[in-house]
């Protein structure tokens, strides 16, 4: 879904431009007919190329894209891996102090890795880029919080977004409105699922975690809500009103689910709520496993909110 996010929108603007740190295959992020970027006619290569081809260089990757976005004639976007974030940490808080208007496409965002085991499943590094001032940190939960991410990247013009996305499949929340997903992915937190009965329970969850989350409320009555969290901080930018829409302050049994680092969900859950994070290094089996030995599943939710 984020290929076809990418190419749609590549079709739309021309400035948009994309490259990868050897990983195209990969992160998925290549432009279709766009031509690749150098001075090396006899390799296919042009200067009016849309794809860079970066190599195993993530931090050159990061301070070329903001050579681009310093430039100003195109907009740059680069991917790799999200546990290899680190290595161009520098570059992107130049991008934020600078407010360029970069992407950044980094996949394989958990321990949903799978096989590849601790070396390649990122723990801290979501939460860790949420602590750079001026950067959106965005995580979809499905293709159409995908399309939202994209658009609000390309609405962002004074600062970097890092989108966050998954290696392996996840469902589409059919349930939920396309546009209602959407929109509220722009805003970085919507009710995805709105309790039927007085408000007992919300469950907070970013990603692949979400539809975790939604099992999860099937379970436990009318009175729980879910509420998806893409971008802590673009929620946190929406009016007072808003946030007091999504999340009550009445409501102080909550849960948050983020496959990677707990501490900062606590900011949404309080003393009284509880977070089904991850504060070790994964291991290495099957995704669904990793998953399940780490307590994401529907059970643990529902065990979790049992207890507050």
């Amino acid at each position: 879904s984020g290929s076809t996010a990418l190419n749609d929108i590549a079709k739309i603007f021309p400035d948009v431009i994309s490259g990868s740190a050897d990983l195209h295959g990969s992160n998925k992020n290549y432009i279709k007919g766009g031509g690749d970027f150098g001075g090396e006619p006899a390799l296919g290569k042009a200067y009016t190329g849309r794809n860079v081809y970066y190599g195993i260089r993530e931090h050159a990757m990061g301070a070329i894209m903001n050579g681009f976005a310093y430039y100003g004639l195109n907009r740059p976007s680069g991917a790799t891996f999200l546990v290899f974030a680190d290595y161009m940490r520098s570059p992107v808080r130049v991008a934020a102090l600078a407010e360029l208007p970069v992407s950044y496409i980094w996949t394989h965002d958990s321990i949903g890795v799978g096989e590849d085991g601790p070396t390649h499943q990122p723990i801290e590094q979501v939460s860790s880029l949420r602590l750079i001032p001026n950067l959106d940190v965005m995580r979809p939960a499905d293709p159409e919080e995908t399309v939202g991410a994209y658009v609000g990247t390309m609405e962002r013009q004074n600062g970097p977004t890092a989108l966050i996305l998954t290696r392996q499949n996840v469902p589409n929340l059919k349930e939920v409105p396309v546009e209602t997903r959407r929109m509220g992915t722009i805003k970085g937190g919507y009710v995805a699922k709105k309790e039927t009965g007085e408000l007992k329970t919300i469950l907070i969850a970013s990603g692949s975690e979400v539809s975790t989350a939604m099992e999860a409320a099937k379970q436990m009555g009318d009175g729980v809500r879910v509420v998806s969290m893409p971008c802590m901080e673009r929620f946190d930018r929406q009016s007072a009103e808003y946030k007091e829409e999504v999340l009550p302050v009445a409501c102080r049994q909550r849960v948050a689910i983020e496959a990677g680092a707990s501490g900062m969900w606590y900011k949404y859950v309080g003393l009284d709520g509880k977070v089904i994070g991850v504060d070790r290094f994964g291991f290495s089996a099957p995704g669904d496993i990793v998953f399940k030995e780490l307590g994401f599943t529907p059970e643990n939710v529902v065990a979790t909110a049992a207890a507050l």
